[in-house]
């Protein structure tokens, strides 16, 4: 903002040194208008003595239908206003009325006047209206721009007046100079001029402010020299920055640099511009540069806590993003789970049913079993018994007693082989073994029962439990469950020795039948065995040892035999002996 007035200033003064007449200062006045705020158009009219018809002198993008057009006061409002009250800038919205293009008083629509009287000390004769653009931010700069071109104007036309107003002429200048001294020294920002030796000239009141010394103090100073009193450092950032930019503007007219200083500490701006030349070009080599040093530190300070509140804020929404995806992740993780529990229901709701099947299936096959086994041995035994005892008694009858007691004594054989077969029959039903003694005595007698059977298969026994070390709830399903093993063994391992193991390991009890038989593929779980009729067996087991609360896993290779391991949680010590010993 404020090199913007320093440049308008200086072109002004400038034109004061050169100019002969208002109309030349006139001329240069709106052209640095225009320069200074682009977009807007600036004329200076001249009051015809003794009536109210004004004529365009001198201007700046002023249609060329404008130049030298009479224009009654009635017609321009802000013109009339203007000359009523010389003392200030009159600021109006200009607004388009019907006329032609060529029309001053028809102004461009949606434009901003700004209108002036040029000071006289008799009456006004000449006024400047300015038009730019609407811009709340710099209506108070572009007054400030009229208010200073109209004054120096005003004290270019007392000189031209003659020397009998050369007091009043002289007054006006100095007026005019204090006024612009007291609007530069009223800016925050530190203003000023270097000439060609890069020596302070001109500089406001900011500095002092600034607490940097006094104006008359820096004069003749460079400006490293102003803002770093104490620096003697030739490699001063401040220094070689300030040097390196003003070696910028021997090749453009403007230029700039930002620094955070800590001699001052403060975050400063540098804006340097060549002045103009009093035709208002600007030359190079220059021989003036405006300078205008800003201190912008509290907003650096603003722009970085809103820096750190804006990684603040990114920081968590990564954070909240991170936890949103973690939960999506457990939630899809909870939905494949719930799928997954819910296939396995399904899965274990058919295989349910397909135990409830075979449960069924197997009782009537166990019934099956049991009664063709009655009906081969024992009903065929007493059978034969009955024919027996019959033909006795008609002997005894016959006083054939001899022949009596040898059918008798055939009888008596046959009974003794029906009651061992009956025995048989209640062993495989439910060994009385089991309930008698235990767990541990009943696969022990199942071993040995299961080799007399099986001769040319080796087993071999390592029952390091006892018979009250078994609670009797598992102790049906640890003897089925061996029962079950060594019956796969006989019919589908092709073994020649078996081993039976069972052992407590940490509360655990552990049964293990293992056959160097052929094997198969497969190792871990045995639900893989659904589809193996041959292997169903093992299906069977794993159901049982899970419904009883125990774990199967099952171990095998192609040639290398197989290994079932069965496991059920049990409670171990003296406590756990005497609840069993009760309940056994």
């Amino acid at each position: 903002m404020m090199r913007r007035l320093v440049g308008l200033v200086t072109q002004l003064s400038a034109a004061c040194d050169s100019a002969v007449t208002v109309r030349r200062l006139a001329d240069v006045a709106c052209r640095a208008l225009v320069d200074t705020f682009p977009g807007s158009l600036a004329v200076v009219f001249e009051r015809e003595p003794n009536v109210d018809t004004l004529r365009a002198v001198a201007g700046a993008n002023m249609p060329a239908a404008w130049q030298m057009r009479a224009v009654h006061l009635r017609e321009v409002t802000a013109i009339a206003e203007a000359l009523r009250d010389p003392t200030r800038v009159v600021q109006l919205a200009a607004k388009r009325r019907a006329g032609s293009a060529g029309d001053p008083a028809a102004a461009p629509s949606s434009m901003h006047a700004f209108c002036g009287a040029v000071p006289d000390p008799t009456e006004p004769l000449y006024v400047l209206l300015f038009l730019a653009p609407p811009d709340h931010a710099e209506s108070q700069l572009r007054e400030v721009a009229v208010e200073m071109t109209r004054r120096i104007l005003g004290a270019t036309a007392a000189i031209t007046a003659g020397d009998a107003e050369r007091s009043r002429t002289l007054s006006a200048i100095y007026h005019a100079k204090i006024e612009w001294e007291r609007t530069a020294d009223a800016l925050p920002e530190l203003v000023g001029l270097l000439d060609r030796r890069r020596r302070v000239v001109r500089v406001n009141r900011s500095l002092e402010r600034w607490m940097l010394g006094t104006v008359q103090d820096s004069i003749g100073h460079d400006l490293h020299a102003v803002l770093h009193p104490t620096c003697s450092n030739e490699n001063c950032a401040f220094r070689v920055t300030l040097n390196a930019a003003l070696d910028e503007l021997n090749e453009k007219t403007s230029t700039g640099f930002e620094l955070n200083d800590p001699t001052l500490a403060l975050d400063i701006t540098v804006e340097l511009s060549v002045a103009t030349d009093p035709s208002g070009e600007v030359s190079l080599p220059w021989q003036r540069v405006a300078f205008v040093v800003s201190n912008v530190t509290s907003l650096r300070h603003v722009e970085r806590d809103l820096k750190t509140l804006n990684h603040t804020l990114e920081s968590r929404v990564g954070e909240r993003t991170a936890e949103l995806t973690a939960t999506n992740r457990a939630l899809r993780d909870e939905v494949a789970r719930r799928r997954d529990a819910e296939e396995l229901l399904r899965t274990s709701q058919r295989e349910l049913e397909g135990l409830s099947e075979r449960l069924m299936s197997a009782q009537e096959e166990e019934r099956k079993r049991i009664a063709q086994d009655l009906h081969d041995s024992v009903g065929q035994s007493l059978t034969a018994i009955k024919y027996s005892l019959e033909r006795a008694q008609v002997l005894a009858r016959r006083q054939e007693v001899k022949e009596a007691a040898d059918v008798v004594e055939s009888a008596v054989e046959r009974v003794q082989r029906v009651m061992q077969e009956v025995r048989g029959i209640s062993m495989n039903l439910r060994p009385a073994i089991l309930d008698d003694l235990g767990a541990a005595s009943a696969v022990t007698s199942l071993c040995r029962d299961w080799h007399e059977v099986y001769t040319d298969i080796a087993i071999d026994t390592a029952i390091d439990v006892q018979d009250i070390d078994i609670p009797p709830m598992l102790a049906t399903n640890v003897y089925r469950a061996v029962q079950e093993a060594l019956n796969n063994v006989a019919r589908h391992a092709g073994a020649r020795r078996v081993e039976v193991a069972m052992r407590l390991e940490d509360g655990t009890l552990a049964v293990t039948v293992q056959d160097d038989g052929s094997g198969f593929a497969i190792n871990g779980d045995v639900r893989r065995l659904v589809d193996q009729p041959e292997l169903r067996g093992l299906r069977g087991l794993r159901e049982r040892t899970e419904r009883s609360g125990g774990r199967c896993v099952v171990s095998s290779a192609p040639g290398r035999g197989t290994l079932v391991r069965l496991e059920w949680p049990v409670l171990t010590g003296t406590a756990a002996r005497q609840a069993n010993a009760r309940l056994n």
